[in-house]
C-alpha cells in the first residue's frame, strides 16, 4: 500500500475516532447556547470577548425583552448589593486598591439577522435593573428591549462584545498574583419561565441559577500558562506570538468557568466507573500539594463511583478537579464538570480534607449540576442534599473520619475519636434553627442562619427522611428525583411529589415542618418510676378493710414512663422500656401532643427508657435527654473526664515547645 494512501487512512482513523471521543449529541434541549472568544490580558488583568448567544424561548408565553447578569459589576463599587450585603454580616470592605476593582462592561449587543428576526444594534435600549431592592448602585442586572417578541418556540441570536476587569480575589474568582480563577465572568442570560425573567442581582449569600446549552468556548492567553475549564479541551493552538489559543466545547451545561496559571501541575486519568462508562479525570494541583496528588484523584474516582450509584451515572467524559492557590480564595466552588477542592497548608493522613469538600464539590454536579436547582430562592435543594450526597460518599468510601482541631494553623488529630455520621451538621442547625424557615431566598437570612439552614438542616432533614422511609425505599426515592429531574428546573413541590409517590401518603406533614418552619425537633423522657402498688384501707363499699401485706401486690410493680416532646416539630416516635429481668417493651405514640404516659404492672422495675432507640430522628437537637436510667451510670463521667485530661496534657506538653 503506498504510503501516502496509508497516511491519509491513519489520520482519518485518528480524526474519527477523535471525534467519535468527543459528547457533541446534547442530553436535553440547548436552550442558551453560547460560542465565545475571548482574551486574557495578565498586564491589565482585563478579559475581551466576543460572545455570540443563541437563545430559545421554550416556555408558552412571549417576551419583548432579554435580561442578563453582569455579576462582576458586584465588585464594581462598595455601594453594590453584594458589598452592602457583605458589610451587614461584617466583612467589612479593607486595602482595596484601584486595580483591585471588578465589572463586566457590555460594550456592544446586536441582535443578528436569522429566520423572522433583522439585524438590529439594541445597545441603546440597555438598562439597570434592581429587581430585587431599589439599590441604583447596583449593575449586575440589565435588561435590553426588542422591536418584537421572541414568541413560543422562537430563537434570537445575539453578538455582544465585553470587557470584564478581573478583580483581586472575592467570593471564589479573581486573580492571586499569577494565578486566575475565573467564575461568572460574561454577560449571562437569566431564565424566562411563567412568563417573566428569573434574574436576581448577585447577593454576598446564596448563588446561581441559569438554562442548559451548548458552551464553545475558545481563551487566549500567554503560552506559559496551564488551563483548566468546563467541557473537553479539545484544541490547543500555539499562535507564534508567545500566546497559545485553548478551544474547550460542552453540550447541556448551565455555566462555564475556568482557571489559569503558571504553576499548576496537571494529572489526567481515565476512570471506568462502571462497566463501559468512563470519564477522564484532569487535576490541577498546586506544587505544595504535590503530595496530595493520590488523595485528591482517589477523591474524584470515589465520587464518581457511589454518586453515579446512588443518583444516577455520572454522564459527562470529563471531571476536572482544581487544587486552588494558597489566598487566591477560589476553593470549595463548583461549576459543570469544573470544581475545586481544598486542602490545609499542612494536612495529616486521618483528616478528612481534601477528600470531603473535594466530594461535595463534585456532588454538585448532581444537584445544581445536572437537577438545575434556583440556588437563589431554594438554597436548600443544593447545599442541603449535596451535604447530605458528600457525606453518604465520604462514610461509605472511608468510613467515619477521626475528630481533627487546628491549632495555629497546624491541624492536630485525635485518633480516638471517630465522627458518628449522625452528628454531620447537628451543633450547627442547634445554633441556629429558630432563626429562619429553610425555605427562603439566600439573602433573607438573618445573619449566620442561611449556612445552617441551606447546608445543615437540609442534610439533616434527609437523612430522618432516610430512616423514617428505610434506607431501600429512601435510595430509591432519591436516585429517582435525580435522575427525573435531570436538566429541569425542580421546585420545593416537585420533590414533595416523589417523597409521598414512594411513601404511598402524602409527606407534606414531615416536610413542611421543616421546610417551611423553623421549630426545633426533641423529644424527651420526662421521668420513669417502679414503685409497689398500694394497698387497700379504708371504707370499700360498707366495709372497713386494714392495710396488711399480701404476698401477691409484694410481687409485682407498677410502673410509668412519661415521654415529652420540647420541641415544636410533631412527628411520630418510637419508645424502648427495658426492665430487671431482660424484658423489653416497644410503644408507639404519634407525638402529637406535649406528653404522654406509659403505665405497666408486672414483677419488675424498669431499668431505663429511651424515645427514637433506633436514632431515627437524626435532625432531634438534643440527644441527651432521649433516655433515663433509674441508677445513674456513676463511672462514665469519670471516664471522660480522664480522657479529656490526657487529651489537655498532650495540647500542653506540644505548646511548651513554643516557651522558652
Amino acid at each position: 500500500m503506498p504510503k501516502k494512501i496509508l497516511g491519509l487512512l491513519l489520520f482519518s482513523l485518528l480524526f474519527l475516532a477523535t471525534f467519535l471521543s468527543f459528547s457533541d449529541e446534547p442530553f436535553c434541549k440547548q436552550v442558551a447556547n453560547y460560542t465565545m472568544n475571548v482574551v486574557l490580558d495578565t498586564e491589565r488583568k482585563t478579559i475581551t470577548g466576543e460572545e455570540f448567544l443563541t437563545w430559545t424561548n421554550e416556555t408558552e408565553h412571549p417576551t419583548d425583552e432579554l435580561w442578563f447578569h453582569l455579576y462582576w459589576n458586584a465588585f464594581k463599587n462598595n455601594m453594590s448589593t453584594f458589598f452592602s450585603e457583605q458589610r451587614q454580616r461584617g466583612r467589612g470592605l479593607t486595602g482595596f486598591r484601584l486595580e483591585d476593582w471588578g465589572y463586566c462592561r457590555v460594550d456592544s449587543i446586536r441582535m443578528i439577522d436569522k429566520e423572522n428576526f433583522a439585524e438590529i444594534d439594541l445597545s441603546p435600549t440597555m438598562a439597570f435593573q434592581q429587581p430585587d431592592n431599589d439599590n441604583p448602585h447596583d449593575q449586575t442586572v440589565f435588561f435590553v428591549k426588542l422591536p418584537q417578541p421572541v414568541e413560543p418556540g422562537q430563537t434570537i441570536e445575539l453578538r455582544i462584545e465585553f470587557l470584564s476587569k478581573v478583580p483581586r480575589p472575592i467570593s471564589r474568582t479573581g486573580v492571586y498574583k499569577d494565578n486566575y480563577f475565573i467564575a461568572q465572568w460574561f454577560p449571562k442570560i437569566g431564565v424566562f419561565e411563567n412568563g417573566e425573567w428569573n434574574c436576581h442581582q448577585y447577593h454576598s449569600p446564596g448563588e446561581f441559577y441559569a438554562d442548559y446549552g451548548t458552551y464553545d468556548v475558545k481563551i487566549t492567553l500567554p503560552a506559559a500558562m496551564i488551563v483548566g475549564a468546563t467541557g473537553e479541551h479539545r484544541e490547543k493552538t500555539d499562535n507564534g506570538d508567545g500566546t497559545t489559543t485553548h478551544h474547550f466545547f460542552q453540550r447541556s451545561v448551565h455555566d462555564f468557568a475556568w482557571t489559569a496559571s503558571p504553576h499548576l501541575l496537571e494529572f489526567t486519568e481515565d476512570f471506568e466507573f462502571a462497566p463501559g462508562k468512563t470519564t477522564e479525570i484532569t487535576l490541577l494541583l498546586q506544587p505544595y500539594h504535590k503530595n496530595l496528588k493520590d488523595r485528591y484523584m482517589n477523591a474524584v474516582k470515589n465520587a464518581i463511583k457511589y454518586c453515579s450509584l446512588f443518583y444516577g451515572d455520572y454522564p459527562y467524559t470529563t471531571a476536572t478537579c482544581v487544587d486552588p492557590a494558597y489566598n487566591s480564595r477560589s476553593g470549595g466552588m463548583e461549576y459543570p464538570t469544573f470544581f475545586t477542592g481544598g486542602a490545609y497548608f499542612i494536612t495529616r493522613k486521618g483528616i478528612s480534607s481534601p477528600e470531603r469538600v473535594t466530594i461535595h464539590e463534585f456532588g454538585h454536579g448532581y444537584f445544581f449540576g445536572l437537577v438545575g436547582s434556583n440556588e437563589f430562592e431554594n438554597a436548600w435543594m443544593d447545599e442541603g442534599f449535596t451535604s447530605f450526597l458528600d457525606t453518604e460518599v465520604y462514610y461509605t468510601a472511608y468510613g467515619a473520619p477521626v475528630y481533627s482541631k487546628t491549632y495555629f494553623g497546624i491541624p492536630f488529630t485525635f485518633r480516638d475519636v471517630n465522627i458518628p455520621i449522625e452528628s454531620d451538621g447537628i451543633s450547627r442547625h442547634r445554633q441556629t434553627s429558630d432563626r429562619d424557615d429553610m425555605q427562603r431566598f439566600a439573602w433573607q437570612f438573618m445573619e449566620g442562619s442561611y449556612g445552617a439552614n441551606s447546608y445543615a438542616k437540609g442534610e439533616l432533614m434527609l437523612r430522618t427522611l432516610k430512616r423514617y422511609l428505610g434506607e431501600n425505599l429512601f435510595g430509591n426515592m432519591i436516585k429517582s428525583y435525580s435522575q427525573r429531574w435531570w436538566f429541569k428546573h425542580p421546585k420545593p413541590q416537585d420533590f414533595y411529589d416523589i417523597v409521598s409517590e414512594f411513601a404511598a401518603q402524602d409527606m407534606s406533614w414531615f416536610l413542611d415542618q421543616f421546610v417551611y418552619g423553623s421549630g426545633k425537633l426533641d423529644y424527651a423522657i420526662g421521668s420513669i418510676s417502679s414503685i409497689r402498688p398500694r394497698q387497700q384501707t379504708g371504707w370499700f363499699n360498707g366495709e372497713y378493710r386494714e392495710s396488711r401485706s399480701n404476698k401477691e401486690n409484694a410481687k409485682t410493680y407498677e410502673s410509668d414512663v412519661l415521654v415529652r416532646r420540647l420541641g415544636e416539630v410533631k412527628t411520630p416516635v418510637e419508645i424502648m422500656v427495658v426492665f430487671e429481668d431482660g424484658s423489653e417493651i416497644r410503644e408507639k405514640w404519634d407525638g402529637d401532643y406535649r406528653w404522654k404516659k406509659f403505665r405497666y404492672s408486672g414483677p419488675s422495675r424498669i431499668v431505663k427508657a429511651v424515645v427514637d432507640p433506633e436514632f431515627k430522628l437524626v435532625i432531634d437537637v438534643n440527644r441527651s435527654n432521649n433516655s433515663m436510667v433509674r441508677e445513674p451510670n456513676k463511672i462514665a463521667p469519670y471516664k471522660w473526664a480522664s480522657q479529656w485530661l490526657i487529651w489537655l496534657q498532650h495540647a500542653m506538653e506540644f505548646f511548651t515547645l513554643f516557651g522558652g
